[in-house]
């Protein structure tokens, strides 16, 4: 079986309900049932207020390869809702300058399918700081409560190699992950990873920000940020999973770039491109701000937030090979991870010399 073919299982199942930043709780319920049935006792689940943390420590309890991925995805956050229409917040990067007429289903705030409560069409672009009008084609049945409203597109197509979907950034990345988490612990392998599902990356990293400051992520972890990217020149659909040496606000951890760079020179016929992806800012950027190592894959993405560089929205897409790569690439740093010398490694090796040494410090003058 090709690697990328349990990807795209889970990622339909995903995509089985809409998401949007703090509407997650849908699509965290899909990944919960998969974990569950796929991954059972081989990790640890731990439920957060920011996500999902998932750990599998095939070598122990130590450092682990961390693979961040985010569940929500740009959307508007629905106010002064009635029979008539409602107020919409754009929450997330959206291609605001083509949104105007373009049509919108509403869902509740736990969602258990795709079929929405209410359609709409978006009205003109709103001033800055305004709220777009939004005028239902099909109202709301009574009682019913629409939270949040996205784009009119489709859940899930694979056509002709190409993923397309209206959230693929980055549900794609959450399947990709656990896809690897699977992977390793289908052959025991003696590493450690934990799969971090943030909520609320869209509006500010929020779900990230929240684990770090509860504690949820070891400072000893080392974080890559698994995502789908702007596709740009040295970046390209069809030529692989892209080393991310940085994104638009730094660059990433020199040392996490080596290990990446050497899992790739263990891949036969696996193209890997290498580029510093500067379309956005992703979640490495958060951790590396809070004294994390972190870096990054990505896979290059069409229509990235449904319609920037594009004409018109449209549904995000992502070549199917480039999943696989991705898959491969992650698996191979996994297996380097325990004799990498990364910063949580290195930290236990010198901790334990200083413990040792320590007594033979003269008492001081």
């Amino acid at each position: 079986m090709k690697a990328e073919a349990p990807v795209l299982e889970l990622f339909k199942s995903l995509t089985g309900v809409p998401t949007a930043p703090y509407f997650e709780r849908a699509v965290t319920g899909k990944a919960l049932a998969w974990i569950k049935e796929r991954l059972g006792r081989s990790v640890s689940v731990k439920r957060r207020r920011g996500g999902v943390v998932v750990r599998y420590e095939g070598a122990g309890p130590g450092p682990a390869l961390g693979l961040a991925a985010h569940l929500d995805h740009p959307a508007f956050r629905l106010s002064a809702v009635s029979a008539l229409g409602a107020h919409g917040q754009m929450e997330g990067g959206l291609p605001i300058h083509l949104l105007a007429g373009v049509a919108v289903e509403a869902f509740s705030e736990f969602p258990k399918g795709n079929r929405p409560l209410a359609r709409g069409i978006l009205g003109e672009r709103p001033k800055e700081g305004s709220l777009f009008d939004i005028r239902w084609t099909q109202p709301p049945a009574r009682g019913a409560k629409p939270v949040f409203a996205i784009p009119a597109l489709t859940p899930y197509e694979v056509k002709a190699g190409w993923l397309s979907s209206r959230s693929i950034d980055d549900l794609l990345g959450c399947a990709i992950s656990l896809e690897v988490v699977r992977r390793l612990a289908k052959a025991r392998a003696q590493t450690n990873v934990v799969v971090l599902l943030h909520r609320a990356e869209e509006v500010g990293f929020m779900g990230a920000l929240d684990l770090i400051e509860e504690g949820a992520v070891s400072k000893q972890d080392s974080i890559l940020s698994i995502e789908s990217s702007r596709e740009l020149p040295g970046a390209q659909p069809g030529k692989g999973a892209v080393i991310r040496l940085g994104d638009k606000a730094c660059l990433f951890d020199a040392n996490l770039t080596a290990l990446l760079d050497a899992a790739a020179a263990k891949l036969k016929g696996v193209p890997v491109q290498r580029l510093r992806l500067t379309g956005g800012t992703c979640e490495a950027t958060a951790y590396l701000a809070y004294g994390y190592e972190a870096g990054g894959v990505a896979v290059p993405l069409v229509n990235y937030h449904n319609g920037w560089g594009a004409d018109a929205v449209a549904p995000e897409r992502v070549r199917v090979s480039d999943i696989g790569s991705a898959v491969r690439l992650l698996e191979a740093a996994a297996l380097l991870f325990p004799a990498a010398g990364l910063r949580g490694g290195l930290h236990a090796r010198l901790k334990k010399r200083h413990q040792e040494q320590r007594r033979r410090f003269a008492p001081p003058a």
